[in-house]
């Protein structure tokens, strides 16, 4: 296997400020270099760090010694070099993303590596130590395969594809390009059906669907993903998911939607673009949430929830709703004394 050595990553004031759109005021030359993102604390003159608000602000002028990203409407700073730009976030975003280190990233084959009949493999693939790759397999350009990595017969793996140490990926599944999947997931498992007889026994329904996996989607550790009953579990393109998150079989996830952690999502839920899921919403099966749903954390979907709106609670309903039965069930004991006092 080849041993590609990683040399640190540079980029000019001018190539950064042209990434992000920005002005760049300072006393360095626009070719002055780069090598790395910090923190205010840590920051130096070859370096990049962000202050977002006043408190931010005063810190980097007393401490950072390099460039500070600033939003371009604030005005009462003393910072030797800032880029301003319109959202200094996004900014620092797109920025550390050029920093960025690809880990396992080691063009070729691991001699420990199992591969078996008809495997096409693209060009710059990364396949490390202990991974096993079934029959009928295609797995795109400059994809990543980190140790101990399973992927079953007949799956299709797109390109630019980061797939971290431990991951299952079950027969049939198809992922698409720049997708990121992270240590110890499953994509494809078994859903989970049954149905019980008479006498009380429960018979598990063969799950024959797949997973699909549009580009651009970005899924954490321990997540599992089951494959559909007939057809396939599929997740759109952009969305982003947290760890230990639970997707049941034919669920559709729409695009650029975020899941948070511990989420859990029945079977056969359908949810739009843009939903949001805060950390531990739960979903029960056969539901539809619409485009830009959002729900609070630890609530309780049993019913659809039109789009563009926000659900509370659990039973999960409309946030201004929900907001006012916690407001009555805060005065529930109030209330209880006072009856107490009318009965004696």
């Amino acid at each position: 296997m080849n041993k590609n050595k990683d040399f640190p990553k540079r980029y000019t004031i001018k190539d950064l400020v042209k990434l992000v759109n920005g002005n760049y005021e300072g006393k360095f030359s626009s070719d002055h270099l780069i090598e790395g993102i910090s923190s205010i604390e840590e920051n130096d003159e070859n370096k990049i760090t962000f202050a977002e608000d006043e408190h931010f602000l005063s810190r980097a002028a007393d401490m950072a010694k390099g460039v500070v990203l600033v939003e371009d409407d604030l005005i009462n700073y003393n910072i030797d070099n800032v880029i301003k730009v319109d959202n200094v976030r996004l900014s620092y975003a797109k920025i550390a993303e050029k920093f960025k280190f690809t880990p396992y990233h080691k063009t070729g084959i691991h001699k420990t590596a199992v591969i078996e009949e008809n495997v096409a493999l693209g060009k710059n693939v990364s396949i490390n130590s202990n991974v096993y790759i079934g029959m009928n397999t295609e797995i795109g350009d400059n994809t990543v395969i980190a140790p101990g990595v399973k992927i079953s017969d007949n799956v299709v793996i797109g390109e630019n594809v980061e797939i971290h140490p431990n991951v299952v990926i079950e027969c049939h599944s198809e992922i698409g390009d720049n997708v990121t999947i992270e240590a110890s997931s499953v994509i494809g498992s078994e859903g989970y059906g049954y149905i019980t007889n008479d006498e009380g026994e429960h018979y598990h329904i063969p799950q024959l669907g797949n997973v699909v996996i549009e580009d651009d989607v970005e899924i954490g550790s321990c997540v599992t993903i089951d494959r559909g009953t007939q057809s396939s579990t599929v997740i759109g393109k952009g969305t982003k998911i947290d760890n230990q998150v639970q997707i049941g079989h034919n669920v559709k996830v729409g695009k650029n939607c975020l899941l948070v952690g511990q989420v859990g999502i029945a079977g056969s839920t359908i949810l739009g673009d843009n939903v949001i899921l805060a950390g531990q919403v739960g979903i029960i099966d056969h539901v539809e949430l619409g485009d830009n749903a959002i729900v609070g954390a630890a609530s309780v979907v049993t019913s659809d929830v039109p789009p563009d709106s926000f659900y509370l609670g659990n039973p999960a309903q409309d946030r201004l709703q929900e907001l006012k039965a916690r407001a009555v069930r805060n005065k529930l004991p109030k209330y209880r004394r006072k009856l107490n006092k009318l009965k004696d």
